[in-house]
Formats: C-alpha cells, structure tokens, sequence
C-alpha cells in the first residue's frame, strides 16, 4: 500500500516529517478498528512500511510524557504481537539503544509486578504518583529515550530517501 506523493513534497520534508507522512495515511483509517483489520492492513505492507508502521505505534502512543510512556509499554506488553512488532521495527531501522531502553523499562515493570503481585493489566498512572523510586525511573528511562529520538527519525528519514519505492508512488500531479 503505496503513499501517493508529490515529489516536491516527499523532497522537501524534515526527518521527522517523513516518516510520518509515508505512514499516517495507513495509520489513521485504523484508528479504533478491530485487531483483525489492522492485521490484516500490516498484511498488506511492504517490510519497511511495516517498521515503520511499528515504530508509530509505539512512539505516537508513548512520546508525549513519562505517564505515557509507562502506561503504554504496560499495554504493549500485555498485547504480546505489539510487543515483538516494535521490536522487529526498531531492529530493522537498526534502533538497539531504543530497544535496550525498552527492555530495561520492561524489566523495571516485571519486577515491580512481581514484588508487589499485580499483572501489566493493573498498571495505571496512579503507580507514578504512589512510588517515587518508580517515577524517578520512569523519567529517567523516558528522558533517555527522547534523546534518541531525532537519532532514530534521522535513521528512518536516511532509509526512506534511500529506498523510496517501499513507501511512495509519485503522483504527477
């Protein structure tokens, strides 16, 4: 499922712009949709549209604050083939010191669990409020993984300039 572009635009977008637009066309019909219609959408994608794909997943749902970032890795763990999708997307644009950050918060999350015998399923944003040590983790985390953001559009912005093919067809108009 090709994005329909005009050169000049796909020519004149920043890094973090260009991702964005080679994939929220997909991403927005999909919106409250069923599991099976997204699968089947992810489907359809050609490799890089699908890492790119994951990537917006994670990071549009995560980057606006360390809440949001907790709370939706709590999620994605809970939803297993999110959790292994964001990985191979991130594995793909090459993103390891993301994907360590991800596993390093994941950690936390399990352990915390785990001393206090709850599921990913009772994590809510009240844990941040309640544990301090918890918080300061989070936004530790957090703060590490907005600092390897503009690395990792930079990444994504290099790969679909090289490869454009996998995500535009120039429309001539």
């Amino acid at each position: 499922m090709l994005i329909a572009m005009k050169r000049e635009l796909f020519d004149s977008l920043t890094p973090e712009h260009l991702g964005r637009a080679c994939i929220e066309p997909v991403l927005l019909p999909l919106r409250g949709k069923r599991p099976s219609v997204k699968a089947e959408v992810y489907q359809g994608l050609t490799v890089g549209q699908r890492a790119l794909f994951m990537f917006h997943v994670w990071h549009d749902h995560a980057c606006g604050s360390a809440l949001e970032f907790y709370c939706w890795l709590a999620y994605t763990r809970q939803e297993f083939s999110y959790w292994i999708g964001i990985q191979a997307g991130l594995r793909f644009f090459d993103q390891e010191s993301i994907i360590a950050l991800l596993v390093e918060m994941n950690d936390v999350l399990e352990e915390r669990n785990e001393r206090l015998g709850k599921s990913l399923a009772d994590v809510t944003g009240q844990d941040l409020e309640e544990d301090a040590l918890l918080r300061e983790t989070v936004d530790r985390i957090y703060h590490d993984y907005r600092q390897h953001v503009p690395d990792t559009f930079l990444t994504i912005y290099r790969y679909i300039r090289s490869h454009p093919e996998e995500f535009i067809s120039f429309s001539v108009e």
